[in-house]
């Protein structure tokens, strides 16, 4: 058996950061790394206005998975960059209940990815790891009888919601009745937008298995 040179191992292993340098880009970690059902499109920086745009939104301006297969179409990635900086940063909801409403329609999805990225952002905007797990954890329709429930009244309304909106698709005028109660006639549109956004991002990331997690379990929060 012939051994390799070690010079040789070190210059395979060093290769892919050389072809980065090359093209004038360094390559990046995105999400797990792991692949979709369609190759990812990662432009190089000023190289694409579409995927410069997604970028700005991005922290640390590294594009995710998600992104990599939207930028197979230009035009879907401008529309969808445009519908999501609505949707999360001019949306006129409280931050809580938006994120609340995005982990609930990703968990009833069973999309691992939404979850993945939005339990931290929940974190921030002040949901508490009790509230979390009980967005991840209790069965649909089911959280107005939650026994010694961790959510404020106008969470637990936004979570049935949710629920209606993405396992029934009709919302009872009650449970529409319900939720209006705290919040004015733009944010219940600014509601119905953000559970509709992620039931569709919910099934775009499963339906092309984006970043290898259309079979991996939503995550149960933990400290």
């Amino acid at each position: 058996m012939h051994r390799v040179p070690q010079s040789l191992l070190l210059f395979f292993c060093a290769l892919p950061a050389l072809v980065g340098t090359v093209l004038g880009y360094a390559l990046e970690k995105r999400d797990e790394n792991l692949p979709a059902r369609v190759p990812y499109v990662f432009p190089p920086s000023g190289t694409d206005p579409v995927a410069d745009e997604i970028r700005a939104r991005r922290p640390n301006g590294i594009l995710t998975a998600l992104d990599g297969v939207l930028l197979q179409d230009d035009n879907l990635a401008a529309a969808w960059n445009a519908l999501a900086t609505a949707v999360r940063k001019t949306n006129t909801i409280p931050a809580p209940m938006r994120e609340l409403l995005i982990l609930r329609t990703g968990a009833l999805n069973d999309a691992a990815y939404v979850w993945s990225h939005h339990e931290s952002v929940g974190r921030e905007a002040g949901l508490t790891l009790e509230q979390l797990r009980e967005i991840r954890l209790t069965s649909p329709f089911l959280s107005p009888f939650a026994l010694n429930s961790s959510l404020t009244p106008e969470l637990s309304a936004a979570m049935l919601f949710a629920d209606f909106m993405t396992e029934a698709v009709m919302v009872p005028q009650s449970v529409f009745n319900g939720l209006h109660m705290f919040l004015s006639d733009k944010q219940m549109v600014d509601a119905v937008a953000t559970v509709g956004t992620y039931n569709l991002v919910s099934r775009f990331l499963v339906a092309l298995d984006v970043d290898g997690k259309m079979d991996v379990p939503v995550p149960i929060p933990t400290e």
